[in-house]
């Protein structure tokens, strides 16, 4: 069992204006995707052996699915089907936020150090961090003659 915090998760730009924050399971993929007004949305594309789900949370979004095109808001749910021909835009002047769930995993290979990105792993990096330099013996930084 692993509890994480998505403040605490890594935040990769991945295109301008648009970010994401991912979390990784054994077999699925979980990201918050943070879109500023005028970022670049994807190009219409498929995951052939991948289903998705968007939750939206925040910002007006323009959706389109195959051949149908949705404007959706916060607390519309989207699942986007294997082989489905999908993109979002942000079309508000705020910030735009969803998450989204992929199964099977999307990204395997940013994966592998999922484990480092728990709660409990990041809160023992950080006690590690304030642990008193050796050198230093608890002294701060300059008074350590």
């Amino acid at each position: 069992m692993s509890f994480y915090n998505w403040d605490m998760l890594p935040l990769s730009h991945d295109r301008p204006g648009v970010a994401h924050r991912r979390i990784f399971g054994d077999n699925i993929q979980m990201q918050h995707l943070i879109t500023e007004p005028g970022g670049t949305p994807s190009k219409l594309h498929n995951h052939p052996d991948h289903e998705e789900f968007f939750y939206i949370q925040a910002g007006e979004w323009e959706f389109t699915l195959e051949d149908e095109v949705r404007r959706i808001g916060p607390g519309d749910v989207v699942h986007v089907k294997a082989g489905a021909m999908h993109t979002l835009k942000l079309v508000s002047d705020e910030p735009g936020m969803a998450l989204e769930v992929f199964y099977p995993m999307w990204n395997p290979e940013l994966a592998g150090d999922k484990d480092d990105f728990t709660i409990d792993a990041i809160k023992s990096r950080m006690e590690f961090a304030e642990e008193p330099d050796e050198m230093n013996r608890g002294r701060p930084p300059g008074h350590g003659e």
